[in-house]
């Protein structure tokens, strides 16, 4: 179906680290698009542990005619 989004579980420990990392004051924003990062980055390497990445040359290859 289209626009729906698989959802993505994080930890509350690894919430609460990142919280522990930021300054006293903080922008809500940046707190947001800090664990949407974090939470984007652990998908893609998921995804890589289970061999769902492709091989950099295959990714020049797809890249390559809009590199051109």
């Amino acid at each position: 179906m289209v626009g729906l989004r698989r959802t993505t579980i994080m930890h509350k420990e690894r919430i609460q680290q990142v919280i522990a990392a930021m300054p006293e004051e903080v922008d809500v924003d940046a707190l947001v698009e800090k664990l949407y990062s974090l939470s984007k980055l652990e998908t893609a390497e998921k995804q890589l542990a289970d061999g769902q990445g492709i091989s950099h040359e295959d990714a020049k290859k797809r890249l390559a005619p809009w590199l051109e």
